[in-house]
């Protein structure tokens, strides 16, 4: 084997498997939301011209449009070395808890929650993006403070990881967006896994979220909060009000069987508004409808496929850093597929969270190939050899 000269610069790896599945993720993502949002078919469309005058383009547009300017913060990530991050980390920061406190301050109420900045005919959702960038702070400082002490022992080191969580955290409570919340939560978790956190600080944790579930239950959930958990619990409580919505998605899914009815074909619920943000939020149920079990089930392997590369990359990462890094976007895309799938089969309460790379929105999408421009850096640089 040809050895590399020392100061040689090591040549770029192209993470061929996240670009394949990424791009299969967002082409099928594109068809299902062309697919949901087109007028019904009813079975007389004889020529091109009246399949294409039942298909509605505004949102596909829309979503390329969201899709070419994330591949605009896709890519610099990507070539970029991880490490150039680390300057732009506190401003940016800074920024993102400058807009959700404006966003608390003088929001406006959008399905229950505060959650956006409106733009003409668009809208921006800052904690789509401050979740990106929570994982690079905390990244940083905890891969930090291992480097120097190894596992996170120290108490005050564990209060400042927290601290840095938190602050964003209640200002996302405030916004009455507990979904996004509990995403963050689970990304702080992910990367002091990465850290080995002294369980004591864990099991301390789990005391305070339960304690603050209760008294978030007492005094800040409001009563359409409150009454998505109890539906959760029983969705024939309501079923004409908040239960409708996961009992239509439910109806819609199982109308599907193992095979699908197929996309842009007659006989389908997806298409008559049968539940309500099918183009967003309730988008899986379009899916299972369409593509029926096997499909659904093929699209569930997809992702994992895809996760469970991306955590290879962080046991291979050259630094801790990295590792840090790909394991919080690896667990934000999984909590944000756990989240959607669960709640459109009536697992979990509903929440408002998307499908990364199928469902419509712009913030999301921006999001969400930011992970892959991360996961795609660390990748280049990863040392081939297993980490811990």
């Amino acid at each position: 084997m040809k050895k590399r000269s020392v100061g040689t610069k090591a040549p770029y790896r192209v993470d061929v498997f996240t670009i394949v599945m990424v791009s299969a993720l967002v082409l099928f993502g594109l068809v299902t939301l062309l697919n949901a949002l087109s007028d019904p078919f009813n079975g007389t469309e004889k020529t091109l011209a009246d399949f294409y005058g039942r298909l509605h383009f505004e949102f596909f547009s829309r979503q390329i449009g969201n899709i070419l300017i994330s591949l605009a913060v896709l890519i610099p990530l990507a070539v970029f070395d991880y490490e150039k991050y680390k300057p732009f980390t506190k401003a940016a920061y800074i920024v993102c808890l400058i807009l959700l406190f404006l966003l608390v301050v003088a929001g406006k109420n959008t399905r229950g929650a505060l959650g956006w900045y409106e733009v003409g005919t668009r809208a921006f959702q800052p904690s789509e993006i401050t979740k990106v960038v929570l994982i690079i702070v905390l990244s940083k400082e905890a891969a930090e403070m291992y480097d120097r002490r190894g596992p996170i022992s120290k108490f005050v080191d564990f209060l400042r990881l927290f601290l840095l969580f938190l602050v964003p955290f209640v200002l996302v409570i405030l916004q009455n967006d507990f979904g996004t919340a509990m995403v963050m939560l689970i990304i702080f978790g992910g990367i002091l896994f990465c850290v080995r956190v002294r369980w004591p600080y864990v099991v301390g944790g789990l005391f305070a979220m339960g304690a603050g579930g209760i008294l978030s239950w007492m005094f800040m959930l409001t009563e359409i909060q409150k009454e998505r958990i109890r539906v959760f619990l029983d969705p024939s409580r309501n079923p004409e009000g908040s239960g409708l919505n996961v009992l239509h998605a439910k109806q819609i899914i199982g109308s599907g069987g193992f095979w699908g009815k197929g996309y842009f074909t007659k006989g389908t619920l997806t298409q008559t508004g049968y539940v309500p943000i099918r183009h967003s939020d309730f988008i899986f149920s379009g899916i299972g409808e369409g593509v029926g079990f096997f499909g659904a089930m093929l699209l569930i392997v997809a992702f994992f496929l895809l996760l469970f590369h991306w955590l290879h990359t962080a046991l291979t990462a050259r630094d801790t850093f990295g590792r840090c890094l790909v394991v919080g976007c690896t667990v934000m895309l999984a909590a944000h597929i756990f989240e959607n799938v669960a709640m459109n089969l009536g697992a979990m309460p509903v929440t408002g969270i998307p499908l990364p790379f199928i469902s419509y929105g712009g913030s999301n999408i921006l999001a969400s190939f930011a992970c892959v421009g991360i996961a795609m850096s660390v990748f280049a640089r990863a040392t081939g050899r297993r980490t811990l």
